[in-house]
């Protein structure tokens, strides 16, 4: 598979970003024989970088970021820091400890000295030249979002309040009842001395600091604020903006969204900022771009008639352009926006996803970010963008050298088809590894989560979550559609959620299998499906409409959208979906049970396996275990197993590698009629 440049499309200068195929769809391409496929060993104990873990050196020389290991101790990920001139050699690491430290929050001082990174829920300093790391702060509670002032004298942080002495003393005699959602603890702006270790509390009230923003001259800080921690309450949260010790503020939004990605522009003039609704704040909507008037005035939309939903974003240097990555279905580009004109322009295009988390370096105008291509899962560009021409992209890190050298990787397409409806709609198609023209293969269907997310060129972020280079490498094809709900395709597809939720998703997925099968790629007699959280729902879903898959998977889904509203964290998007609350007037129980895959359970007939995490608050167990009662009841085979521990999304290696392990057996067994033999992580 050859690497071949891609063009810009408005500017017509080479950007070295994706590996693109010049293979036909027909092609018949074979692995070399020096390279082998992919184990779900292989995939555990892969590198990554941690996403939004990577810093420029102030003067542009050196990049410093978070780099992965597999700790089978501990059965996670634990992280280090490392850094890499960015004008070539090999990579130093940094730090060494046992427990590692946390992908998250890693910063240059302004005098590019010294190196900030976080550790046990606490900010530590380290020499960048080499040394023994300090704590910074030895806070009650753990700190996030750590800044930098720009003069390198004081440190910004957030921090939950502690428990009182009363509370404390509750706890250590288990006279602990307490009341739901309402033991929650503030979040406070805090400042550290650096010289010192002198700390200062910036905020108090009945409200917390969901996010912060300190202008690039240090005298202003953009806030967002909600009434309260908890997940349900972040769309009653505002925009405020304040003095940097936090005085004289003032609030400047009023509506029921969640704005995120607070930046005041260079001048303190103007504050970006980010949120998933439409022009005049709808919810439910492409994530959206505005600014408001630091002074106060009336928030504005960047671009009011954008296609594609808006991951990132920053200021240019000058103020007078906008830089963002959008979502556009399959993969993700840089555009530069002007902010007068209110246009955009892209400025990269390939094969690939851009993650959130890159940022702008001011001395040289290049912006830093990962690139997760088929090939290649998440190393370090730079790319300049001065003066809003984009030239050629540099690669820094090599920490996928190994990947694309040693393993056979399956070849990834976009493959579109006619939804129930006429609408386009899009997926990725990962072969087999042995693909031959004219023969079938077994389909594996893999449902992102959101359903506000979309499915791209890459691997993701849950390698073994999906672990699809081994499905290919065991001779399955994998679909991965971007059905009716998703992001990057225009506010339109993505509100097809709205007043039902269900509409076309179920035909979207069902017609898009129907064109794999009418191209001749896939067997229909040999089908799978999986998803993980709304992805799981919509499995949930088909398997109540159809018996066309053999075999099915459900990883944090709903089965019941009744008594989900009330055992969820989260509940303020999903009165968008149905128009109001269960338990209200409007709509009422009809509306919520009507789409409620549990209501048709007797017509299920594929055998399923049901994953769910004892500690998840976003769609609890007792959701999976209903399903599984529908299931069992009727005679279907079915297995639910239980994760100690894990949260919503899973996080301990071992937990996934039983997932997968325990999905690929059912697949080989409904879908091949033969045993697979499981992987066995290391004792210890």
């Amino acid at each position: 598979m050859a690497k071949l440049s891609r063009l810009l499309r408005t500017t017509i200068v080479t950007v070295l970003l994706s590996v693109v195929s010049a293979l036909p769809a027909s092609a018949q391409p074979q692995p070399q024989a020096t390279k082998r496929p992919m184990t779900l060993m292989d995939l555990a104990e892969l590198r990554r970088i941690g996403v939004g873990t990577t810093q420029l050196s102030p003067d542009g020389r050196t990049l410093v970021y978070m780099l992965s290991t597999t700790d089978w101790k501990t059965g996670r990920s634990i992280y280090h820091l490392w850094k890499q001139n960015v004008g070539g050699g090999a990579p130093t690491q940094l730090t060494f400890t046992e427990t590692g430290d946390i992908p998250a929050g890693v910063r240059w001082s302004p005098d590019g000295k010294t190196l900030l990174f976080m550790r046990d829920g606490q900010i530590w300093l380290l020499p960048a030249d080499g040394g023994e790391p300090r704590a910074l702060t030895k806070h009650a509670t753990n700190v996030s979002q750590p800044a930098w002032t720009p003069d390198g004298a004081t440190v910004y942080f957030l921090a939950s309040d502690p428990q009182t002495p009363d509370e404390r003393e509750r706890t250590r005699l288990r006279d602990d009842v307490r009341g739901f959602e309402e033991d929650y603890k503030q979040r406070r702006l805090w400042k550290i001395v650096v010289s010192t270790g002198a700390e200062t509390q910036l905020t108090s009230g009945d409200f917390t600091v969901m996010e912060y923003r300190l202008s690039a001259d240090g005298t202003r800080m953009a806030m967002q604020r909600a009434p309260a921690p908890l997940s349900g309450d972040a769309y009653r949260g505002e925009v405020w903006v304040m003095d940097a010790n936090a005085e004289n503020a003032r609030v400047l939004t009023s509506n029921a969204i969640e704005e995120f990605g607070l930046e005041l522009s260079p001048d303190n003039s103007q504050i970006l900022f980010r949120g998933d609704a439409g022009d005049q704040f709808e919810p439910t909507y492409n994530t959206n771009l505005w600014v408001v008037p630091a002074a106060g005035g009336t928030p504005r939309a960047v671009l009011p008639d954008f296609d594609y939903s808006i991951e990132w974003a920053t200021w240019s240097p000058d103020g007078r352009s906008i830089y963002l990555t959008a979502n556009m279905g399959v993969h993700s580009e840089f555009f530069q926006v002007d902010v007068v004109a209110r246009r955009a322009r892209q400025m990269t295009d390939g094969e690939h996803y851009i993650p959130p988390g890159w940022s702008m370096h001011a001395g040289t105008g290049a912006v830093v970010f990962q690139v997760d291509e088929p090939t290649r899962f998440g190393d370090v560009w730079t790319l300049p963008l001065s003066a809003g021409t984009a030239t050629k992209a540099v690669r820094i890190t090599g920490a996928f050298d190994a990947l694309e050298r040693d393993f056979a990787l399956p070849r990834q397409q976009k493959v579109v088809w006619k939804g129930a409806d006429g609408v386009n709609v899009e997926g990725v198609l990962i072969y087999p590894l042995d693909y031959r023209q004219g023969q079938r293969y077994p389909l594996v269907v893999q449902l992102h989560g959101g359903p506000q997310e979309s499915d791209k060129f890459g691997a993701g972020p849950g390698l073994l979550q999906s672990y699809v280079p081994v499905l290919a490498a065991k001779g399955y094809a994998v679909l991965r559609p971007n059905f009716r709900g998703s992001n990057g395709y225009g506010s339109a597809f993505l509100r097809d959620v709205v007043n039902g939720y269900f509409h076309n998703m179920a035909p979207d997925v069902m017609l898009g299998i129907d064109a794999l099968v009418q191209q001749g790629v896939v067997d229909p007699n040999r089908l799978a499906v999986m998803g993980w959280s709304a992805g799981a729902t919509l499995v949930n879903k088909l398997i109540t409409q159809t018996d066309r898959f053999k075999v099915a998977s459900v990883g944090a889904g709903i089965s019941n959208w009744i008594s989900l509203f009330a055992q969820s964290d989260n509940t303020s998007f999903r009165r968008t979906w149905f128009g109001g609350m269960p338990w209200g007037k409007t709509p009422g129980f009809d509306a919520f049970w009507a789409s409620s895959p549990i209501k048709d359970v007797a017509n299920v007939k594929t055998p399923t396996l049901f994953f769910g995490g004892e500690a998840d608050t976003r769609v609890p167990l007792a959701q999976s275990l209903e399903m599984y009662r529908g299931l069992k009841s009727n005679g279907i085979p079915t297995h639910l197993y239980v994760a100690p521990r894990e949260p919503h999304n899973w996080g301990e290696q071992r937990h996934l590698l039983f997932k997968a392990n325990t999905e690929l057996e059912w697949f080989e067994k409904y879908l091949n009629g033969r045993a697979y033999v499981w992987e066995k992580a290391p004792s210890s």
